[in-house]
């Protein structure tokens, strides 16, 4: 399963694209990947995997606007087990609001 989502990030602002998401907590045991990409620099991300902290607040990949990060150069992955939660959190830093591309791939174990 692949999950796109488009975040408008506002100047300083802070979002999390997956919150409230059917895909937010796993129902069985699963690899996920997840790739981000901005438009420009500033926005950072924190991602983590249940009890797994995969990134701490880094730098995402640059690209053009509304473009995907590349699979699999653009992307980090955890197992995940059941009811375990996908946290995904961007924050911007530059004080530009900017356009931030998720893609997150589930696949069942």
């Amino acid at each position: 399963m692949i999950i796109n989502v488009r975040t408008a990030l506002a100047a300083n602002g802070t979002d999390f694209p997956l919150r409230d998401s059917l895909f937010e907590t796993m129902t069985e045991p699963c690899l996920i990947e997840v790739g981000i990409a901005s438009d420009a620099n500033g926005v950072l991300a924190t991602i983590n995997s249940g009890p797994d902290t995969i990134i701490e607040e880094s730098p995402v990949v640059l690209k053009t606007i509304n473009v995907m990060p590349v699979y699999p150069d653009d992307f980090v992955h955890d197992e995940a087990l059941p009811q375990d939660k996908l946290s995904i959190k961007l924050r911007d830093t530059s004080g530009a609001a900017r356009v931030v591309m998720t893609q997150v791939r589930i696949t069942p174990l």
